[in-house]
């Protein structure tokens, strides 16, 4: 049987592929291969529709990802370039691809969150000591003030402690005010305001908590210890004369 009659066999049965062409007869193909005019070969070669599928369509994405190249010595395309590299059995090179999200901008530096509270750990014990006061204090304040974290901002109080600039200033600091995000900075500053509170309230943790929290300079003033705080400069008390 031909090819244009095999074609023809097809139409007239309804493209089934459960039916077996070979079962048509000529009755049956001969009214509807009339209509047709195919040039067609005579026999036609096929190969199994699994041959080298992965290969074929690997193949064929290339070719159609690839633009044509410019200005090659050779006058190649870039997908010829593409094919010949897949032909030899090497890898196609990773530009072919395109390029990915994360390809276009530099991966976000690995912060070592175990140093970092280290660091943060012994520098709460220097100043602690520093200072003279209750290194479990200074700790009991950190917690609860930014729970370690020396970028915590609210409202104008900054890093560990939670300081604001211009207690900070009192305290002797020059700089600006997101130089507090700094631990070492804003530990310097903020414990040294906190020792001021545990030497107005006499040692006393609780009520020295208290005074960091809402400020403590007439405290200190009414106590006699603005120098010993470093919140001003204390007067000296007139005696009271007798008539």
């Amino acid at each position: 049987m031909s090819s244009a009659a095999l074609i023809a066999a097809a139409f007239a049965a309804g493209c089934s592929t459960s039916r077996d062409v070979g079962t048509f007869n000529a009755d049956m193909v001969a009214p509807v291969a009339e209509t047709f005019d195919i040039a067609l070969p005579e026999t036609v070669s096929t190969l199994p529709y699994s041959w080298r599928t992965g290969e074929l369509a690997a193949v064929a994405a290339v070719a159609a990802a690839v633009p044509q190249a410019q200005g090659t010595g050779a006058g190649e395309t870039g997908a010829e370039v593409q094919l010949a590299s897949l032909e030899s059995g090497e890898s196609a090179p990773a530009a072919f691809a395109g390029p990915s999200p994360s390809g276009l901008r530099p991966a976000a530096p690995v912060v070592n969150e175990r140093h970092d509270a280290a660091h943060v750990d012994r520098l709460i014990a220097k100043y602690a000591a520093l200072y003279e006061v209750p290194e479990a204090f200074v700790r009991q304040v950190v917690k609860r003030e930014s729970t370690f974290n020396p970028a915590a901002y609210n409202k104008g109080h900054w890093g560990l402690m939670q300081i604001k600039h211009a207690t900070a200033r009192g305290m002797g600091y020059d700089g600006p005010a997101e130089g507090l995000l700094d631990p070492e900075t804003n530990l310097k500053y903020a414990v040294k305001y906190l020792r001021g509170a545990y030497l107005v309230a006499g040692g006393d943790t609780r009520r020295a908590d208290r005074l960091y929290q809402r400020g403590y300079y007439y405290d200190a003033k009414r106590a006699g210890l603005l120098d010993e705080t470093g919140l001003g400069r204390d007067r000296p008390r007139r005696r009271a004369t007798g008539a």
